[in-house]
């Protein structure tokens, strides 16, 4: 095997120091201003005395009580966990249906279905707020699971539909001659060997609907019912002058469990980017 010339590592890891510096900083800077009054973080050249354990306790406690983030940290849970397991339910079976059966304009549908995840939010995000005010769902958890869970679907078929074709139609045909019904054999057979997908599926569903901030913004209007990404955009507003410390704090709270989550699932991520890539 030829080994890479020291050139070569020397200017990949020098590419890969880059990178690292270039999306760790903004993250490095919000946590430091997190931690400092906000005085402090106004201060030229920056005020590095910023480990008073007062301060950090009064930033952390405002956001978690004073600003609601408990509340919106519980909402956003119920809204993804929600919106997840339905998406994963109706759009399982379709990919299976599209990986195992071929019917006239079968591609084009599929095509069809993950071109509705190409749209911008902003092109439909008022018809949609109609629709679920003329349901009567604003402001509840429905009024956001329901289009979240449409907006999720494309998604979960075409990645589910990338790991059923990894699985021979011969497994299928086995179960089925062993007396499994075709759902007897997706749900005793098939779904047991895609778990994996199953997994990865579910994951970049709920980080994108935890992500999402316009849907939100139109059709929950009531801090009682706001997730994490609309409480936090409500803290810039021109009714009082921005607080960096708490804004910084709140970034924190935002990320730190996405973060956290996607380093536990990242193998799963990894599998789920690279489906279907090698046959």
């Amino acid at each position: 095997m030829k080994t890479a010339h020291p050139l070569d590592q020397i200017v990949t890891y020098a590419v890969l120091v880059g990178i690292l510096v270039l999306v760790a900083t903004p993250f490095i800077f919000m946590v430091l201003t997190s931690l400092k009054t906000n005085l402090d973080t106004l201060e030229v050249p920056p005020n590095l005395h910023i480990f008073n354990w007062e301060t950090i306790k009064s930033n952390y406690t405002e956001v978690l009580r004073g600003r609601s983030f408990v509340a919106y940290t519980r909402n956003s849970v119920v809204i993804v966990f929600g919106s997840t397991l339905i998406a994963m339910l109706l759009g399982t079976p379709a990919a299976y249906g599209f990986s195992r059966f071929s019917f006239r304009g079968s591609s084009d549908l599929a095509f069809w279905i993950l071109s509705n995840r190409f749209m911008p939010i902003i092109a439909v995000v008022i018809p949609i707020s109609r629709m679920m005010a003329a349901l009567g769902t604003l402001d509840t958890y429905q009024g956001l699971i329901i289009p979240y869970v449409a907006l999720e679907i494309p998604l979960v078929v075409w990645i589910m539909r990338a790991f059923f074709d990894d699985i021979s139609n011969e497994i299928d045909e086995a179960a089925m001659a062993d007396g499994c019904g075709r759902w007897g054999a997706l749900a005793r057979v098939i779904l047991p060997l895609a778990a994996p997908g199953l997994v990865t599926t579910a994951i970049f569903s709920a980080i994108f609907t935890w992500n999402e901030f316009l849907l939100g913004l139109f059709i929950v209007t009531t801090a009682a019912s706001q997730t994490v990404p609309v409480g936090a955009a409500g803290l810039l507003t021109m009714d009082r002058a921005i607080e960096w410390n708490v804004t910084a704090t709140v970034g924190v709270v935002t990320i730190v469990p996405v973060l956290v989550f996607s380093l536990l699932v990242q193998r799963h991520i990894v599998r789920g980017l690279t489906a279907g890539a090698v046959k």
